[in-house]
């Protein structure tokens, strides 16, 4: 495939998501009709009201959404190198190759974010080693390259409080 025609790829394509939780009071619909395309080299930025869906959303599409929840619609499609894997409806063993390798989320909850005992390019460079399995030259070129996708510089040695979002 040709630069122009990876470019305009998407990466991540959700369509008409829908997640509910069906609790004793009744049926929440969390994530009601989503729908987003996200290109290489696109930011998207969810901004909405504590409670509105944005966390449940990002963990429908990486299928971690905890019971009782349960993604009830749409397609979640990730494009790859090998093809693409729709992760609403995907098997285990497929989300597996698609999740922390080609998709991640840092959580914001305090017990399951970023360490503040460790700087930045540790832990990157642990969640490569851990996914990727990757040597160590990989591993350490991972911080930097991931942070400058973002816009932030020179992360190895940076601390997690000196950083926002």
């Amino acid at each position: 495939m040709d630069s122009a025609a990876t470019a305009a790829r998407p990466l991540l394509e959700v369509e008409d998501l829908h997640t509910q939780f069906q609790l004793d009071d009744g049926l929440v619909r969390a994530v009601d009709g989503v729908t987003l395309t996200i290109r290489r080299g696109e930011v998207l930025a969810v901004v909405g009201e504590s409670g509105c869906g944005k966390s449940v959303m990002a963990r429908s599409i990486l299928r971690l959404v905890d019971k009782p929840g349960k993604i009830t619609g749409g397609h979640i499609r990730v494009h790859t190198d090998d093809g693409v894997v729709d992760m609403a409806h995907a098997d285990g063993p497929a989300v597996r190759t698609v999740r922390g390798r080609k998709v991640a989320m840092v959580f914001q909850e305090p017990m399951a974010s970023m360490s503040p005992m460790h700087t930045l390019g540790n832990q990157i460079g642990e969640a490569v080693r851990l996914h990727e399995g990757s040597a160590r030259r990989r591993r350490a070129s991972a911080p930097s390259n991931c942070c400058a996708a973002s816009g932030s510089r020179r992360p190895s040695g940076a601390w997690t409080s000196t950083r926002s979002g």
